[in-house]
């Protein structure tokens, strides 16, 4: 029987490495998603993907929905869904403004507030109810992340200058 020398050795483990590491990440041909981080300051929500700031939660849409989860993409239509309808209330209530500027002897004081009024009620709720929506989506999101299986290499070196070769998987069922 041939012995290999000690060289030998850690030649065949880097190039078995190697092997191993190019067949899993040459698998993979679209970028994995990204943990989004959340923070909240006094003027809102700031969002974090992938080192970047975003500061427009619908740019998140891409990396929400590329997780293909019924729920998260649920929610996050749900959350545009509800935007899209503050749009229309706010146009709304910039129109009923406008009337009333140009036509101040057809409308009365009390339905100017009112309509005003409910606009601004109907707002709230449905910026709360999306940051809801978008929250729980984001939660969600986050959880399928920290759940996908993982494998990873890695080389170092002990203190005498010995390479370690590691190679980790993680497979959740």
């Amino acid at each position: 029987m041939m012995r290999l020398s000690k060289y030998a050795k850690i030649g065949w483990c880097v190039v078995l490495c190697w092997g191993i590491s190019q067949a899993v990440l040459g698998q993979t041909d679209l970028p994995k998603p990204k943990y989004i981080a959340v923070e909240r300051n006094f003027w809102g929500m700031k969002y974090i993907y992938e080192r970047q700031t975003i500061e427009n939660p619908l740019a998140l849409q891409i990396p929400l929905l590329q997780m293909q989860d019924p729920e998260v993409s649920s929610r996050f239509l749900k959350f545009k869904s509800q935007r899209k309808a503050m749009q229309w209330v706010n146009i709304a209530s910039a129109g009923v403004s406008l009337y009333t500027i140009f036509n101040r002897d057809k409308v009365s004081n009390n339905f100017y507030w009112t309509s005003l009024g409910s606009a601004l009620v109907i707002t709230t709720y449905l910026n709360f109810r999306s940051t809801v929506h978008l929250s729980k989506s984001i939660a969600r999101y986050n959880q399928l992340q920290l759940q996908q299986s993982r494998i990873g290499l890695s080389i170092n070196q002990t203190s005498d200058q010995t390479p370690v070769i590691g190679l980790g998987w993680k497979q959740t069922f």
